[in-house]
């Protein structure tokens, strides 16, 4: 509910009713009114207000000089024509004015705002006459002081799983504790709004009520932050105030209310009727119900605390159960607490049978890696394990669960690898044909070029025999390029059938240093290989000659990148990093200054043949690059100009420690 003041529009013409609402949209909240009976209950709702009456609608004749009499402080606009029956009819019964049906905007605008006007006089008046009256206050009976019985509340603390039930059960406690006739809780539903939550006899407009932060009724409430009653109103001080908190008694149908403080703001207010006998709530009635509004500001409090809590489990349980990865948690005994439905699915269990059991009754493997998880042994990287039940590959990332140190359990992701190996392969086969497409056509390329060379010169030897200088040249032509054909040969042979590999726990220090020496035992040239090895390095498991070998054809290209430049410099690097989802890795990196990779080059550097050398096969880089595949590394290449990066990334051995 926003601050506008409540109108009234007595009709069942929709079209009127879609002119009126739209004109005086923002001075008024124009509320639709078609039956005298609903009329006559918001009038007495409401006290004062302006109302628009059709004088086309049933009844209207009959109402205008009863709700002149009955409600002083309405009013009344006929809608229709001023010099018709009926508006002489309704002039004449003094209703404050007649305007057309279809009025101009700023016509009914200043019309309804004079109307407002004239019913604040009427209020303010009412208000004076009061004040000069003070009619001496007669006896009231004494009556027996409310009992202290919280314990009729005992039965609604229990529903805190439904705020909704427990409020209910919380207003009727109240009720019969206050011996009220009607009760209504408001409170907070979010930062910016109140709303009705919970009554008993409450008026349908009183349900559908919710104010603003901003609304003048909150805003008072939290800057005078005590009870207010309508015994109490005369001495509310301006005019406007009382006017505001008279409303808001008739738009509750309350005799009293008390505002519901928490530890930091206002939580809601509780609205109380008149005694079920009748009689108006008494200073003493209400200094008795203080105890029983903080009681009940309280409980507000923690019930609004315990709907957010369950809202935010609610919705973190559905994200755990519906995100595709298997959840398994464990408490500090190593029973099982939570199993998501992605792990029902993976698994083949049903939650229901494993919740609260020892979690070796799934898998001895499983509970193992929780409970060494639980110790702080657990692998720092995923570790891969075939289901037997299912035979599903699975990827296993294990977290432990600690608060201010102390264990809490542990927690298993799964992830099925079975599609993902399916897709590698396919990808790795792909990968092959295109290579060995590549290969075939190169070594087409390749090959053809020497032998259009030593055809030609064959063709050319019967004439040229005699010739001593075109039989050397014949010679050596053939010497030369039948030993690059044997070469490659060599290479290529040696690239298919790769020797098998060995793995082992290898030295980061030790493969950087034998690299070193083996580059510099078989060049010769003045440029230094530089090394920087960060402390503490993570040894890997892989075969210590390929590592090697691939560092070496690293370190031999570099050196002829930068050969010949002024200020030549070659960087063999080595740090720590991550691989995958955080994995520990091993990064060695081979740095130049050279002139960089062709632009021209760049996509094809992992081709067979693809070659700055004038002699070179072109088949490097593509055994590094299958050297890094078969130890699940990674190779990436980063060039200028100026100069080359290369970067080879290969995961840690799992469960070992770094080396000084």
């Amino acid at each position: 509910m926003n601050a506008l003041p409540v109108s009234l529009l007595y009709t069942r013409d929709a079209a009127l009713r879609q002119r009126i609402g739209g004109l005086l949209h923002n001075r008024a909240n124009v509320r639709v009114v078609q039956d005298p009976p609903e009329l006559e209950l918001l009038l007495h709702q409401h006290h004062g207000m302006v109302v628009f009456m059709d004088l086309r609608a049933t009844d209207c004749a009959r109402l205008l000089p009863e709700l002149m009499q009955r409600f002083p402080e309405v009013v009344l606009i006929a809608l229709g024509g001023a010099r018709s029956d009926p508006g002489l009819y309704a002039a004449a019964t003094g209703v404050y004015a007649i305007e057309s049906a279809n009025p101009d905007r700023l016509r009914l605008q200043t019309l309804f705002d004079q109307a407002q006007s004239h019913l604040r006089l009427l209020q303010e008046n009412r208000l004076l006459r009061e004040n000069r009256a003070h009619p001496p206050v007669s006896a009231v009976p004494e009556r027996a002081p409310f009992v202290p019985v919280f314990d009729r509340f005992v039965s609604a603390y229990k529903r805190f799983d439904n705020v909704g039930i427990m409020l209910e059960s919380l207003v009727e406690g109240i009720a019969a504790y206050a011996r009220v006739a009607r009760v209504a809780v408001f409170s907070i539903m979010s930062p910016e709004v109140y709303r009705f939550r919970a009554g008993v006899k409450c008026l349908e407009e009183t349900r559908a009520l919710e104010f603003s932060q901003t609304h003048p009724f909150v805003q008072w409430l939290q800057l005078h932050a005590h009870s207010l009653s309508r015994a109490m109103l005369r001495h509310i001080e301006p005019v406007e105030e009382r006017l505001l908190l008279e409303h808001m008694l008739d738009l509750t149908g309350a005799e009293a209310i008390l505002p519901l403080f928490g530890r930091q703001r206002l939580v809601g207010w509780l609205c109380l009727g008149r005694m079920i006998t009748g009689a108006p709530l008494e200073r003493c009635d209400i200094e008795e119900l203080i105890p029983l509004a903080e009681q009940v500001s309280v409980t507000i409090e923690n019930a609004l605390l315990h709907e957010s809590l369950a809202e935010q489990k609610a919705l973190a349980e559905t994200l755990l159960q519906t995100i595709p990865v298997g959840i398994i948690a464990t408490g500090p005994d190593g029973t099982i607490r939570w199993f998501n439905r992605g792990a029902e699915t993976l698994l083949k269990m049903a939650a229901a049978e494993l919740i609260g059991q020892p979690v070796e009754r799934h898998s001895s493997f499983m509970g193992s890696l929780l409970k060494r998880c639980m110790a702080g042994a657990h692998p720092e990287g995923p570790v891969e394990w075939t289901d037997p039940a299912t035979g599903r590959a699975l990827g296993i990332q294990l977290r432990r669960l600690s608060q201010d140190g102390q264990c809490m359990g542990a927690l298993a992701l799964i992830q099925d690898l079975t599609e993902e190996r399916i897709w590698r392969e396919k990808q790795n086969n792909l990968e092959r044909a295109t290579f060995w497409n590549e290969l075939a056509s190169a070594i087409s390329h390749e090959v053809r070029n020497p032998l259009v060379a030593i055809s030609t010169l064959a063709q050319l030897l019967p004439e040229r025999y005699n010739d001593q200088e075109f039989r050397t040249q014949f010679r050596d032509l053939t010497t030369q390029e039948v030993s690059r054909l044997n070469g490659m040969i060599d290479q290529l042979d040696q690239y298919a059938n790769p020797p098998r590999l060995e793995f082992a726990f290898v030295d980061p220090g030790e493969l950087l240093e034998t690299a070193r020496c083996q580059v510099r035992s078989g060049e010769s040239g003045p440029v230094a290989i530089e090394v920087e090895a960060a402390p503490g390095l993570p040894p890997i498991r892989g075969d210590r000659n390929l590592l090697v070998d691939a560092l070496v054809r690293l370190l031999q290209n570099a050196l002829a990148a930068v050969e010949g430049r002024p200020g030549p410099r070659v960087t063999l690097r080595a740090s720590s990093g991550e691989i995958g989802s955080g994995r520990p890795a091993l990064v060695l990196e081979v740095l130049d200054n050279g002139p960089g990779i062709p632009a021209e080059l760049r996509d094809k550097v992992f081709s067979p043949f693809c070659t700055t050398k004038a002699r070179g096969v072109g088949l490097g880089l593509p055994v590094v690059r299958r050297t890094m595949i078969d130890h699940g590394g990674l190779i990436e290449i980063s060039t200028g100009p100026p100069g080359t990066i290369i970067r080879l990334t290969l995961p840690a051995a799992a469960g070992e420690g770094g080396l000084a």
